[in-house]
């Protein structure tokens, strides 16, 4: 986890639970992108997702810094399933074509905010 990440996710709440609250997000790599539009020295265009899992799984993301060819990553990860009983955004997006809920928004926020926490950087040097 790193701290700076959570204090600036909570910072942005308000932009942040705006862009969850106008539409919803295609998957956990949109969730986490929007994210870090709002942390300080991450690249939003550098989330690069790795799923090595078929029907269930775990992806991980590998966000590069901001400025020419970046040297610092940071990493984060979920877990995800099959169907909306064992999937954390399948059950909050539930499919419909209605604009996202108050609830749906809020669970948005609370599985961004665990992305978050899931953060790690890659050689210890973004803290």
């Amino acid at each position: 986890m790193i701290p700076k990440y959570i204090e600036q996710f909570k910072q942005a709440d308000t932009e942040i639970r705006s862009a969850f609250s106008a539409s919803h997000p295609d998957g956990y790599k949109e969730i986490l992108t929007e994210v870090v539009k709002h942390l300080e020295g991450l690249d939003h265009k550098r989330v690069h997702e790795i799923d090595d899992g078929n029907y269930q799984g775990t992806l991980v993301y590998v966000i590069g810094e901001t400025g020419y060819q970046p040297s610092e990553y940071v990493t984060a990860r979920v877990s995800y399933g099959s169907c909306s009983a064992c999937d954390t955004f399948e059950s909050i997006r539930n499919y419909t074509d209605d604009a996202p809920s108050q609830k749906q928004v809020n669970n948005y926020m609370t599985l961004a905010l665990h992305m978050v926490e899931s953060m790690w950087p890659i050689d210890g040097s973004i803290a």
